[in-house]
């Protein structure tokens, strides 16, 4: 945790690419150095939280002010604050599903899913790790020549093993997403997919129209493709986007609808808007989903609203 502390801080500072070499190095010798670094983040982004914020002040978000790390003698304090957040946090660490065991091997062709509120990681026959999110489903076909995955619904990661003889692709809502070593998120979005480059490259292949060739976008790490409403663009990433697979969910900016479509996905029992006008606000925070009624708190405390529980179950939020 000390290490991964150090890595974090280092890993958002202006010099992050002098030292990506070594940190993949260490990220990859072994499974416990991945998680460790995506609790140190979910740390960052708990401590941080909404009332570290303008939204979290006052409900209205100004103009973003620049992350801590790009103003000026900040390094040294942000790899400090780093490192103090997770040393302090060490006794307590996010336990996975399938923690504590190896991950499970998942053969050829065999699909496989997740329960709502479930994240699994299942290891492919030819050594790439596949997570998968709340409520998701994938399809695979390994053969001599051929790597793929269908995504059915939900949002996957793919830590590719590295064939150069065989490119791997994943196909979602008619998009394709090819990979030869690398890692990266897709997901369903409303109208349309998302997909976000962790490391390395990949290729994101557009739907063909009639007759004609389909347009190929190629991204670089920390960027994404999304196809909202098909309108194809490619957008930096969030800083918190390594962190949906220690089950935190990072926000920055998002309106309130669009906030509770995906913490939704987790729960049996719904966040509900009791006035259709707060959809509109404005969230910006790191959130775990579960437990539900945490997380309706801990919305309610950011706008000043009320929660109520309907007869079936589900919380409202309401103005106070």
């Amino acid at each position: 945790m000390k290490q991964a502390g150090i890595w974090f801080a280092r890993m958002r500072s202006p010099d992050a690419e002098k030292f990506r070499a070594e940190f993949e190095r260490w990220h990859a010798a072994h499974p416990a150095h991945a998680r460790a670094y995506e609790e140190a983040g979910a740390r960052w982004l708990t401590a941080g939280g909404i009332a570290d914020t303008e939204m979290g002040r006052n409900r209205r978000l100004p103009e973003r002010r620049p992350p801590i790390w790009e103003m000026p003698g900040a390094r040294p304090a942000f790899a400090a604050i780093a490192l103090v957040l997770v040393v302090l946090g060490g006794l307590w660490f996010f336990r996975s599903p399938n923690e504590g065991g190896d991950t499970p091997q998942m053969a050829a062709a065999q699909p496989q899913s997740t329960r709502v509120g479930e994240i699994r990681s299942v290891k492919l026959a030819d050594g790439t790790t596949v997570t998968l999110d709340t409520d998701s489903a994938i399809e695979v076909r390994l053969t001599k020549d051929l790597r793929q995955v269908r995504l059915v619904r939900g949002r996957a990661r793919f830590d590719v093993a590295h064939d150069a003889a065989r490119p791997f692709r994943v196909e979602a809502a008619g998009r394709t997403v090819t990979a030869l070593g690398t890692m990266f998120d897709v997901g369903f979005e409303p109208g349309g997919v998302r997909v976000s480059l962790l490391r390395g490259s990949v290729e994101v292949r557009g739907i063909a129209p009639a007759g004609g060739v389909a347009a190929v976008t190629r991204l670089a790490p920390g960027e994404c493709f999304t196809d909202r409403a098909r309108r194809a663009e490619v957008v930096k990433a969030s800083p918190g986007l390594q962190q949906w697979v220690s089950g935190m969910l990072d926000f920055d900016g998002v309106p309130l609808g669009d906030v509770l479509e995906q913490t939704n996905r987790y729960s049996q029992r719904k966040i509900r808007l009791g006035d259709p006008s707060l959809a509109a606000q404005r969230l910006t925070g790191g959130f775990r989903p579960l437990p539900v009624d945490e997380l309706a708190a801990a919305l309610a405390a950011a706008f000043s609203l009320r929660v109520e529980q309907s007869p079936q179950g589900d919380l409202i939020l309401r103005r106070a």
